[in-house]
């Protein structure tokens, strides 16, 4: 699969998928103990700093799709560690609960294991450079997306 036939490149979508789903599964393991999982952590985290002013922003923010953030906002409110309160106009803006803030605060050390076992893990000095790549890899993913979306609004 890796082996891309002449004038074929390998697919980025899918080795990404693949690198994600596995770096994915490790924070889980390391966020396991706090009852959490990453993508939850990271809605929390975002929560926290008080950076979303809606649901579409703090979608944004973390990088999911709307629907995936909506039934994790669901999930965590059911499990008390949030709430929604209205905002501006129709805007629902979520706060941590206590529990919240001490599930948080419990996973936090959790995730820095984590963090760091990968960081760790890497040639020395590379994390910077993984950071940049995947920078310069969201802006291509944009910047290739645009024909396709002015087709769709520029009709």
């Amino acid at each position: 699969m890796n082996d891309p036939g002449a004038g074929d490149i390998a697919c980025i979508g899918a080795a990404l998928r693949r690198t994600a789903n596995l770096v994915t599964r490790i924070y889980n393991a390391y966020l396991a103990p706090s009852g959490l999982e990453v993508t939850q952590y990271s809605i929390l985290r975002k929560i926290e700093a008080g950076r979303a002013g809606s649901a579409s922003e703090l979608a944004e923010i973390v990088g999911v799709e709307r629907s995936t953030l909506a039934r994790n906002l669901e999930r965590l409110e059911k499990l008390g560690l949030i709430v929604a309160r209205p905002g501006e106009g129709r805007r629902l803006v979520h706060e941590l609960t206590a529990e919240g803030e001490a599930r948080l605060a419990a996973a936090i050390p959790l995730w820095r294991q984590a963090q760091e076992a990968l960081v760790k893990a890497l040639p020395p000095d590379h994390a910077g450079t993984i950071f940049g790549e995947l920078a310069l890899l969201r802006a291509a993913a944009r910047a290739a997306s645009r024909p396709a979306e002015e087709t769709v609004h520029g009709s």
